[in-house]
């Protein structure tokens, strides 16, 4: 009785530990992103600045940003303590977000744009297959494709706040909706398994 109460114990700290070290990870993937923010559109606060802030909103602190102005990548590592069986454990974490757009990318709102570099880092091989679109594109698709493409002045492409995404596989494709949450996206359509946009 007395192994399986200490058993019991253990698996409840193990998960509880398990649990917030994933909200750590959740932190330092919002700290890269806005950082990442930071470089793309510059609201005159160093990227450091903007990561340390996100981080504390997550009671977690951040250790290392690197993120030069200038740059396009920028990389966080972030630390929360914890406790467990009495004792007191730190748990780092680490996230990479890549900014700046390039071909393809133009017309998509720069968090998304970052939101999504995420992505693609947490799930290689997936593609940008179509982002931000003219209400003329809009309306052409919605020509040839009125029961899949939203007419103009309704979707989400026109503003720069979704695309449509290619995956090399089924296993990619389950993988990516599994991690949209944590770059802060979701996949809001259950018949275009595809579109994904940023979480509101």
């Amino acid at each position: 009785m007395a192994v399986a109460m200490l058993f019991g114990a253990f698996s409840a700290a193990a998960a509880s530990v398990s649990r917030q070290a994933g909200m750590v990870q959740a932190a330092a993937d919002a700290a890269a992103l806005a950082a990442a923010r930071e470089l793309v559109v510059p609201s005159g606060r160093p990227p450091a600045a903007v990561a340390a802030s996100y981080a504390r909103r997550s009671d977690v602190r951040l250790v290392t940003c690197r993120c030069p102005r200038g740059g396009s990548e920028v990389v966080v590592t972030v630390e929360a303590t914890v406790e467990a069986l009495g004792t007191t454990r730190t748990i780092l974490r680490s996230a990479r977000a890549v900014a700046g757009l390039e071909d393809g990318w133009a017309g998509l709102r720069p968090g998304f744009a970052a939101a999504l570099r995420c992505l693609f880092a947490r799930v290689p091989g997936i593609t940008l297959v179509s982002g931000f679109r003219t209400a003329e594109e809009q309306a052409r698709l919605h020509r040839e494709k009125p029961g899949l493409a939203a007419p103009p002045g309704h979707s989400a492409h026109e503003v720069g706040l979704a695309a449509d995404l290619g995956f090399p596989s089924a296993t990619a494709r389950s993988d990516a909706h599994a991690a949209a949450p944590t770059c802060a996206l979701r996949f809001p359509l259950r018949h275009e398994p595809w579109h994904v946009e940023p979480m509101a």
